[in-house]
């Protein structure tokens, strides 16, 4: 990060030039990077008559006033903060801000152009599974000199290598103010060389983020559809075992090796063998740059069932067959939403063979696969989701947890506790009632709150984590069917438990651990399962 400083003199001397040279005028907005960007600007001599001013929302509840009294913009922030799931949402959240709010200061300000930049600057991190050093957003808006209106003009996310929160508010100003010298420049046609320090800070912090967008809408044109099936650069991921596992790399198998149509071809033996895929979405960039990102993904259960679970027999070279619900939580965000959005679809159509209205059939599986429709009565139907709850609960000091290991668990693996929803029951009742069935612990009335969710296609649930406290001195009757072993954790214990990483929930890992130390106590879920995400919560809360 050495040289972040003289890049970012160089980045805003570079901006207010163009600024000068084209007579423009700028407002900023930031929202991580604490006033650092419109600081640099005003450093600057000369700078009053091209820059108007920056405003900073640094406190998300209370900078409504600051984002032009306009709820919208408000909300939306409030939004990114306080109401995403993961970290990937967490920056999609950020892209939409700030484009949002470019456009709407730079038409209220009157300017030609406005900077927005909204992210996190560290050292801590909402989302501390998936997130350990800063990033931040930043769009330009501005006139375009076709259309006369108002729009974003550019629009960059920067990833940093660190967590450091100087040095990445001076990068992110830096980045800020690259992007809106180039921006101008390119409007003007000005010719400004670039100065190897800003080269070398953009190549090392320009994200390539990628989401997926199910793009419902494509489900409903069977011509889209199949053009999307056949273009070269379509994906499949890949399931077999009745859809229990999915094909990774070899050498990393936190990583999908999703097939193109030729390679699906070999691995079932010929074009004619790929079964109906299912239509999972378009892979996009958050990189407006990057328009040819758009990568159309389908679903296929392999239907040959031969073959080691963990070998790369039956698979393409370099590749090998996992487990999905013990290995999908070490995916990243984009491949466990893939892995899981393929898998909850094989598993429904697997088990749908009959109509549910009039119990007949056979069904056809049209919309992209996504919808069952009846041959005899033309009924349609959708995959069902179960309501299920997961719950950390705590002692009323916050200090101690309940946690509880069931059969089908490996030794010393312990989590929360969990259970289906009941028809006509409240969540917070469910939590309640799932608790005391299982441990006989009663939750303190009123303290169940809601944390998060999960998809879980194991085989059909969502679930949704709490948080409740309760008296630790309880006696404890469990439920010996569901529960091998309950007890109080402290943080030290839960602590030295979220130190291991691997993969706890598969029983041949877990064996290979204790084979190495046999004094460990307790073991918990791995990171990207809501059970550990409300436990390392929890251990944030010191």
């Amino acid at each position: 990060m050495s040289g972040n400083i003289r890049g970012s003199r160089q980045a805003v001397q570079r901006l207010v030039k163009a600024l000068k040279q084209t007579k423009s005028t700028c407002v900023t907005i930031e929202q991580c990077c604490g006033g650092t960007l419109s600081r640099s600007i005003m450093a600057q001599p000369g700078t009053s008559s091209v820059f108007y001013g920056g405003t900073v929302a640094y406190n998300t509840k209370k900078s409504k006033p600051l984002l032009l009294n306009q709820d919208s913009l408000h909300n939306q922030l409030l939004q990114s903060s306080q109401r995403v799931e993961n970290a990937a949402s967490y920056r999609q959240s950020k892209w939409e801000w700030t484009a949002a709010t470019s456009v709407a200061y730079c038409k209220a300000m009157g300017v030609d152009y406005a900077i927005a930049e909204g992210g996190a600057a560290g050292p801590t991190f909402q989302y501390a599974d998936e997130m350990t050093t800063g990033f931040a957003v930043i769009a330009v808006a501005g006139k375009d000199p076709t259309t006369q209106k108002i729009q974003v003009l550019g629009q960059e996310m920067i990833s940093s290598p660190t967590n450091h929160r100087q040095d990445n508010m001076e990068l992110f100003a830096s980045a800020a103010a690259d992007l809106a010298a180039r921006v101008i420049a390119k409007q003007h046609n000005l010719n400004m060389e670039e100065e190897n320090d800003l080269g070398l800070i953009r190549s090392i912090t320009k994200a390539s983020q990628e989401f997926l967008d199910r793009a419902t809408h494509i489900r409903t044109n069977p011509q889209l559809l199949e053009s999307l099936e056949s273009s070269p650069n379509a994906k499949f991921v890949v399931l077999k075992k009745k859809a229990s596992q999915v094909l990774v790399q070899q050498d990393d198998t936190t990583k999908l090796v999703p097939l193109s149509k030729t390679q699906l071809a070999e691995l079932v033996g010929g074009e004619e063998n790929i079964p109906q895929a299912t239509f999972l979405g378009m892979v996009k960039s958050l990189d407006p740059s990057n328009s040819d990102s758009d990568i159309p993904y389908f679903g296929v259960n392999n239907p040959h069932e031969d073959g080691d679970d963990n070998t790369a027999a039956a698979s393409p070279a370099e590749s090998c067959w996992v487990n999905t619900r013990t290995h999908a939580p070490l995916f990243s965000h984009n491949d466990n939403a893939l892995a899981l959005h393929a898998t909850a679809y094989a598993q429904w159509q697997q088990q749908t063979r009959h109509c549910i209205q009039c119990g007949h059939g056979p069904l056809q599986f049209i919309q992209g696969g996504t919808c069952a429709k009846c041959s005899n009565c033309n009924a349609m139907s959708w995959p069902r989701q179960d309501p299920s709850m997961i719950v950390l609960v705590q002692s009323q000091c916050r200090n101690r947890v309940l946690l509880a290991r069931s059969p089908r668990h490996p030794p010393k693996v312990h989590t929360c506790l969990a259970g289906f929803v009941e028809a006509g029951e409240t969540l917070e009742d469910a939590v309640a009632r799932e608790v005391y069935e299982e441990t006989g612990v009663w939750v303190d009335q009123d303290s169940v709150k809601y944390q998060g969710s999960q998809p879980w296609p194991f085989p059909q649930s969502s679930m949704m984590g709490f948080w409740a406290t309760a008296d630790p001195q309880q006696e404890m009757k469990l439920d010996e069917e569901e529960i091998v072993s309950a007890a109080w954790f402290d943080r030290d214990e839960v602590r030295q438990a979220a130190s291991i990483h691997a993969t706890t929930m598969d029983h041949q890992t877990v064996q290979q651990l204790l084979e190495q130390d046999d004094k460990l106590s307790l073991l918990i879920p791995p990171k990207g399962v809501i059970a550990r995400r409300l436990v390392d919560k929890w251990l944030e809360q010191t």
